[in-house]
């Protein structure tokens, strides 16, 4: 059985609404936690609902985040096995929300383009009231919209940048990012929202981008890089460290500088110093040849032998051992003389 539908209860400009216009709106229509939940995961606009498959699937992803986890206490029911599941109300909120808007779309798509421009003035007119006070008796303008290469380039300098502020928080010396080898943009226009981007990483994740006052927000990219989702910023940290490594590889293989041949003469002439001046001068003062006989004599013979030897010598060895520089041995009769003395 078909259920009838209305779609009073769609503000003029719902398919315009972002920021915390739309915050209110969901948080009106479906519940703060569910509102929250869409802040969380950075769905910040009506088209950016309309563009995700399904908020909830996020509870199915095993994410380390505290204000995650009290979200998905207040939106689903722990079960026994600790499991979770999602609140059949909240289920039927998010998918007859997303119906009603698409429904709201395609009528507005098939009105005529006079209406729709009047239409878009009513919706800029009440949406002025609700920020403003002011009154007003004119339709506000809108604002100057940029081309599709202009967003394009926007993007990519912001991307530029952040990756120059970023380079230490990353670990990356050369951190770099390029358009179409690290990630590609993907714009497209429509007449409600004017358009819709995205960010297709190198890892496959597709990444929708918000928007703030008709600029594109590239917050949700940041966050997708830092992540421990994306396998392409694993692979850059990776190869980074494995360039460094080698580096250093071939730093400590480099040959250490020989010493130079005039190095060299005066390390040998400060060793040969340094042993001169260890080495002790050595006394050469000859002893006389009265002193080494009398020396030589008085450790062998007895008192009475040494007297009768020292009356022996003649002044012919002393001369003859003194011209020879050498000390006078005594001859074999007195080496082997008798020492006993005699009885009276």
């Amino acid at each position: 059985m078909p259920i009838s539908r209305t779609l009073d209860y769609l503000p003029l400009n719902v398919l315009t609404l972002c920021g915390q216009e739309f915050f209110q709106f969901t948080k009106k229509i479906l519940g703060e936690p569910e509102a929250k939940l869409l802040l969380k995961i950075s769905v910040k606009s009506t088209s950016s609902l309309l563009l995700i498959e399904d908020p909830l699937n996020v509870f199915n992803e095993d994410i380390d985040d505290h204000e995650l986890e009290s979200l998905k206490e207040q939106l689903c029911f722990k079960l026994k096995n600790e499991k979770y599941l999602i609140k059949p109300g909240v289920v039927s909120g998010f998918r007859s929300l997303k119906e009603d808007l698409k429904i709201k779309h395609d009528e507005l798509l098939k009105q005529p383009v006079e209406k729709q421009r009047q239409r878009q003035q009513l919706s800029n007119v009440d949406s002025s009231s609700l920020c403003s006070l002011a009154p007003t008796t004119q339709t506000t303008t809108k604002p100057t919209s940029l081309s599709i290469s202009e967003h394009k380039e926007y993007i990519v300098r912001f991307i530029n940048k952040w990756c120059c502020d970023n380079k230490e928080n990353v670990g990356i010396e050369a951190f770099n990012l390029a358009q179409d080898v690290d990630y590609t943009i993907n714009i497209d226009g429509d007449q409600i929202s004017d358009i819709n981007a995205s960010i297709k990483c190198k890892c496959g994740r597709l990444i929708m981008l918000g928007k703030n006052n008709n600029k594109i927000q590239v917050s949700n990219y940041y966050k997708h890089l830092l992540s421990i989702a994306c396998d392409h910023m694993k692979k850059i940290k990776q190869a980074a460290n494995d360039n460094r490594s080698k580096q250093q590889q071939q730093q400590q293989q480099q040959p250490q500088p020989q010493p130079q041949p005039q190095q060299e003469d005066q390390q040998q002439e400060q060793q040969q110093q340094q042993q001169q001046s260890l080495t002790l001068p050595v006394a050469t003062t000859p002893l006389s040849q009265s002193n080494v006989s009398s020396i030589q004599f008085r450790d062998v013979l007895s008192p009475t032998t040494a007297q009768a030897t020292s009356n022996i010598n003649s002044p012919a060895l002393a001369a003859q051992g003194t011209h020879n520089g050498k000390r006078p041995l005594a001859s074999q009769s007195q080496q082997h003389r008798p020492t006993k003395r005699s009885r009276t």
